[in-house]
């Protein structure tokens, strides 16, 4: 139900884009009457067609305008369902660790507070114009270079203070779906 069907070198000879210039469109299940989903990412917008480049969700974040940025989730739902899409990857709200980061630009900043209520209000924004939304990258996304090797760990009371509340909060705000990061399951005692 949750592959997509996406040629990237047959894709980029028809649309001279080889990333989601178009959604990228799931199988969903028939027998049951799930329909496919059909995956726009993010993060300055919808990816798909000639959608609304936003500035980057880190200059959003230094706003701290809650109800401006429901409205940026608003115009991106709006678009996507304009181009026949209904799921959004994004709403990134990793926290800056480290300046480094090849990703620090889709992130609203390091305050799990600040970034658990922009992303809330842009979940809530996308979602009211059925789109389902994504939260990601669950939870401790912090560095791109060693992404797929690092394994944070963090006490408790960290987890849940520090890397967890600002997921729980979009959570609450009603995200479809949340994309887990790379780091590796935590072993027992």
């Amino acid at each position: 139900m949750l592959n997509g069907n996406w040629d990237m070198i047959g894709n980029q000879l028809i649309y001279k884009n080889g990333y989601n210039p178009v959604p990228i469109v799931t199988n969903g299940v028939k027998q049951l009457g799930v329909p496919p989903i059909k995956f726009s990412d993010g993060p300055l917008g919808a990816v798909v067609g000639k959608s609304t480049c936003f500035p980057v969700s880190m200059a959003r974040g230094a706003s701290f305008d809650r109800d401006l940025e429901r409205r940026i989730g608003e115009v991106i739902a709006k678009e996507i369902r304009a181009q026949d899409g209904n799921f959004f990857g994004e709403v990134c709200v990793n926290l800056l660790r480290h300046p480094a980061w090849g990703r620090i630009q889709e992130t609203y900043g390091e305050d799990p507070y600040q970034v658990g209520e922009m992303g809330a209000s842009l979940t809530e924004g996308i979602q009211e114009h059925n789109v389902m939304d994504c939260v990601k990258h669950y939870a401790f996304n912090n560095i791109e270079n060693s992404r797929f090797f690092v394994n944070v760990q963090a006490d408790d009371r960290t987890l849940h203070e520090v890397y967890l509340a600002h997921f729980k909060r979009i959570i609450k705000a009603g995200a479809a779906f949340v994309m887990g990061a790379y780091n590796l399951p935590q072993q027992p005692g």
